[in-house]
């Protein structure tokens, strides 16, 4: 089966006149231009403003360009609730190719199918998935490039990004060619692969952030077991800011909660997003935790 067939787009959606017009890595790019002091991501290593992402986004996605060119290749990249899996997936996008995020938890044997599925040809992955798969990655037929977020002996994201900031205008692009690969469902264990076009992820993201009361004010504490780019986009282009607590402890997460003053939480199960009013008594049932 082609990755045409497997990742056939659902029909048009009516138009959403308040988006931003352009690929889906306009998100970071238009709040880097409303909040470009404000935080995007924080992390045990520091904050992050919009303007530096957007920065570090143009930087990798010039890396990308250079070594797999911009015709719509198809990138795997591991989804680690860290502030490098933001990059790194606007960064293909923005180079003018297609992400297809994988749960840093997975198999080698469940990430061959996935990669072979849909034709991957370069991956960015955590450093102890890569290490965990790599004898796959060596024997996989379609795989040309692989790269890490960091560490030693492999390619690293900061490596590929030290090759200047890739200057293309996101408004240009078609925002209805394909942008990223879903995977959910599916039977024994191997997930279905389906996708989005950039006009999608940006109406999706508009209506969770709109459901959510997401705005420049909130801040979301992602306790997922991987990032969900929903929420991902939907944080970016409300302007929220978005913290990270890889522990499904309900005593750790509520620490972390009070930590970041965190008005929403997303956390196990069913992606729950609650505010802040509610999340103690969620916390206490145990209804977050994994």
């Amino acid at each position: 089966m082609s990755t045409q067939q497997i990742t056939r787009l659902p029909a048009p959606l009516p138009r959403h006149t308040s988006l931003p017009v352009g690929s889906a890595d306009v998100l970071p790019s238009v709040a880097a231009a409303r909040w470009p002091d404000g935080i995007a991501l924080r992390s045990d290593t520091g904050p992050i403003t919009f303007a530096e992402l957007d920065r570090e986004i143009s930087r990798l996605a010039s890396g990308i360009r250079e070594l797999i060119g911009g015709d719509g290749s198809v990138v795997a990249v591991s989804s680690l609730l860290s502030t490098e899996f933001p990059i790194a997936y606007y960064a293909v996008a923005r180079s003018g190719n297609v992400v297809a995020p994988v749960n840093p938890r997975l198999g080698a044997d469940v990430l061959e199918r996935l990669l072979l599925s849909v034709h991957a040809r370069a991956v960015v992955l955590d450093r102890a998935m890569h290490d965990r798969v790599r004898p796959m990655l060596a024997r996989s037929p379609l795989l040309e490039h692989t790269v890490v977020f960091d560490g030693p002996g492999v390619l690293t994201c900061a490596e590929l990004a030290d090759r200047g900031a890739l200057l293309v205008e996101s408004r240009d692009r078609d925002e209805n060619e394909l942008a990223a690969i879903m995977f959910a469902g599916g039977r024994a264990g191997y997930p279905n692969a389906a996708g989005r076009n950039h006009y999608r992820l940006k109406v999706d993201a508009a209506r969770l952030a709109e459901a959510q009361g997401l705005s420049e004010d909130a801040v979301v504490l992602n306790a997922l077991p991987g990032y969900d780019q929903d929420h991902l986009n939907a944080a970016i282009l409300a302007g929220a800011t978005q913290a990270f607590c890889a522990s499904p402890d309900p005593a750790l997460v509520a620490r972390e909660v009070r930590h970041h003053d965190a008005t929403h939480l997303s956390a196990p199960p069913d992606y729950l997003v609650i505010d802040r009013g509610s999340w103690h008594a969620e916390l206490a049932s145990g209804a977050v935790a994994s």
